[in-house]
């Protein structure tokens, strides 16, 4: 299984493609570029079994993040965002 299943970049307006291998925040035109993944391959190989035991963080789906090998990975310690129902937030103010 691999680290993440990143297949390559490529630019809503113009069409141009970019390997994932290389650091390419704009397009030549200027414009963002989209990540798009290998999501038939990860649906083959990947389980929701995989999330279990892992750290409560952002990188516990590293296999749909933009980073190819797990030494590159940059982390602040950011958690996990929990999610309140509306009732219990104006309750609490």
């Amino acid at each position: 299984m691999s680290y993440s299943y990143l297949s390559h970049l490529d630019c809503p307006q113009c069409g141009e493609t970019y390997g994932a291998d290389s650091i390419q925040q704009l397009c030549v035109c200027g414009s963002p570029l989209l990540v798009r993944y290998k999501l038939d391959i990860l649906k083959e190989e990947w389980s929701r079994e995989a999330l279990l035991g892992r750290k409560p963080d952002l990188w516990r789906y590293h296999e749909l993040l933009p980073v190819l090998d797990c030494n590159n990975v940059v982390t602040l310690g950011e958690g996990m965002t929990p999610l309140l129902e509306i009732g219990e937030f104006i309750t609490k103010r």
